[in-house]
């Protein structure tokens, strides 16, 4: 299980904190994003494909990672795009 991420971005003034956690249960991520203390997004995204056929712990972890970075700029680009905002 990897752990996540916690971030902020920065965007026309606001600072949105923005959390993707890999959850214990399954390959999932929770995508979470507060705006001064407000949930204003919050999404669940399974990895499974991503792990399909992995067996190597090593293996399982990079293609999480790679999930967790490809989710993070899928965010920042919502962001930017004003389709997250508060």
């Amino acid at each position: 299980m990897i752990t996540g991420v916690n971030t902020d971005i920065h965007h026309e003034g606001l600072d949105y904190h923005v959390q993707i956690e890999d959850l214990p249960e399954g390959a999932e991520l929770e995508v979470r994003v507060y705006l001064g203390g407000k949930l204003v997004f919050h999404k669940r995204h399974s990895y499974q494909t991503a792990v399909e056929g992995l067996a190597n712990p090593k293996h399982i972890e990079a293609a999480a990672l790679e999930e967790i970075s490809k989710l993070l700029a899928v965010v920042k680009a919502a962001i930017v795009k004003g389709r997250i905002k508060g």
